[in-house]
């Protein structure tokens, strides 16, 4: 017993008088190691070292990390707006987002704060601290230009922190019917859906605000869904969110989102009750989303909602509609009627309304 006492006691001095190198060697050990991930996060010549940085995350996701997406939703409405429409985006969380299902609806507004001032991006944080309901880019410029970029980086931000199923991108001028929405989704496909109002035949822009100076594909833009409003699955989010940096950016988002998801074998779903042109096609009561309203109008149709339990108060066609025909070619798919009947509007008004000219 002595003896091991000794032995003990002796092991005890000789570990003492090693502490201050084995605690200066586990110092030293650290320091290798956050320079080592430092090396490996920095910038690399060889153009195979971000495949090899992806490769080498998704291998310590999948079998070491914790899953990063703590959000969980059947529905991400995406909202894109400008930071300035405080007012717009305020109609919208007192109308059509009010009674919206938490459970399976997340909504985000999508600002850019690039190009404002201090006062003006306090003022977008604080919202965000009141409301939580912002996804703020804080590298992308307010600015048609960028548009395309900024509803790219949104599907990049909800394909990184959400699980999701679908994704409505919307503008903060659209009435949305969210209930309507998902009980639509139910008979859906869960799997490379991309729902809304189709244009094949649009000629592509050569002048004025819309004027493309990149495509050199063909003489019209490909099909896709009109901007204000349209609908994706998961599957075709993370499609877009993985290739980003592959894509080929045009001044329309909703014509570049088209073009992205040409290729793909997918379903598109053409839907007469997306009033998602630039310019709205009137008031249906089928509608399930409606471009182009006023802040005034927006709470007018929301209240026609809960008072009359019907959108329009009267229902109005100022422009006629078309069903998508997959079986010709684009140029011929989307043939609009020359006359069709308005309601509450005479003889006259409907011939001024509804000729061939108007209707091209």
């Amino acid at each position: 017993m002595v003896m091991l006492h000794k032995k003990s006691s002796y092991l005890s001095q000789k570990l003492s008088r090693h502490a201050f190198v084995i605690c200066l060697g586990g110092l030293f050990f650290t320091l290798v190691i956050l320079v080592f991930m430092t090396v490996c996060n920095g910038p690399c010549d060889d153009k195979t070292c971000a495949w090899k940085r992806s490769e080498s995350k998704m291998f310590w996701k999948e079998n070491f990390l914790p899953a990063s997406k703590n959000l969980k939703a059947k529905l991400v409405v995406l909202i894109i707006s400008n930071p300035d429409n405080i007012h717009e985006r305020d109609a919208i969380r007192e109308t059509w987002l009010k009674d919206t299902d938490t459970n399976s609806v997340l909504p985000k507004f999508v600002v850019s704060t690039a190009s404002l001032d201090t006062d003006h991006r306090d003022k977008i944080n604080r919202e965000e601290l009141v409301h939580k309901d912002l996804i703020i880019l804080t590298n992308i410029m307010e600015s048609y230009q960028d548009l395309t970029n900024k509803v790219l980086q949104a599907f990049i931000w909800i394909d990184r922190h959400v699980d999701f199923q679908y994704v409505l991108k919307v503008d903060d001028d659209s009435y949305v019917r969210v209930s309507n929405i998902l009980a639509e989704l139910q008979h859906k496909s869960k799997d490379r859906l991309y729902w809304g109002f189709f244009d094949g035949r649009a000629n592509v822009k050569t002048s004025g605000k819309w004027r493309e100076g990149n495509w050199n594909l063909c003489d019209r833009y490909l099909p896709y869904a009109r901007g204000g409003g349209y609908v994706l699955s998961s599957d075709l989010v993370q499609f877009i969110a993985i290739n980003h940096e592959l894509f080929q950016h045009y001044l329309s988002e909703d014509v570049s989102v088209g073009t992205w998801l040409a290729p793909l074998k997918i379903n598109r779903h053409h839907d007469q009750n997306f009033d998602t042109e630039y310019i709205s096609r009137g008031c249906l009561n089928t509608y399930l989303i409606t471009h182009k309203q006023s802040v005034l109008k927006l709470r007018e149709l929301n209240n026609n909602l809960l008072t009359l339990g019907r959108l329009c108060k009267d229902e109005v066609v100022l422009r006629a509609s078309y069903e998508y025909d997959w079986n010709y070619p684009p140029s011929k798919c989307c043939i609009r009627p020359e006359k069709v009947p308005v309601p509450n509007l005479g003889k006259k008004a409907n011939n001024m309304l509804f000729s061939k000219s108007h209707l091209k």
